[in-house]
């Protein structure tokens, strides 16, 4: 996704989210800075990690209302194994929490056992993020991520 179609999907938008914190786990540089970018311009604040380790660590702290999860993190524990351990701990057990990946979703099978509750396929532009998120309730009885 290049500058140019990055900043023509933000402008076409819209109205901005209510503001929210969601985690997101990403061991590429580029990447996370390019997802934190895009859910800054959406009112969201960032909650991030390179390592599954150091995610597991931050949300001992950190508020979250959601998550954002690479499943290929490089060495650790991956995404999927990441997610099932973080939906264990009941604070966090009814938050959406979302599969970033390269991976086709057919490839993901144990996806939803582990309690993901969405995919987005790498590459994605801002307006595939922007949907996915509105796809995702924050709790199961709360408001939806964008208005």
């Amino acid at each position: 996704m290049n500058a140019f179609h990055t900043q023509e999907a933000l402008m076409s938008f819209g109205a901005p989210l209510k503001k929210r914190t969601l985690l997101v786990v990403e061991d590429d540089h580029g990447s996370r800075l390019l997802i934190k970018h895009l859910l800054m311009k959406l009112n969201i604040d960032v909650v991030d990690a390179e390592t599954g380790e150091e995610a597991l660590e931050l949300i001992k702290e950190q508020p979250i209302e959601g998550m954002l999860l690479d499943i290929a993190l490089g060495t650790g524990i991956n995404g999927l194994d990441l997610g099932a351990r973080i939906k264990t701990d009941k604070r966090f057990s009814d938050l959406p929490m979302v599969a970033v990946t390269t991976y086709d979703k057919n490839r993901l099978q144990d996806m939803e056992e582990k309690g993901f509750t969405g995919y987005l396929q790498k590459p994605y532009s801002a307006a595939e993020l922007r949907t996915m998120l509105s796809e995702q309730s924050l709790r199961k009885k709360a408001h939806k991520l964008i208005l």
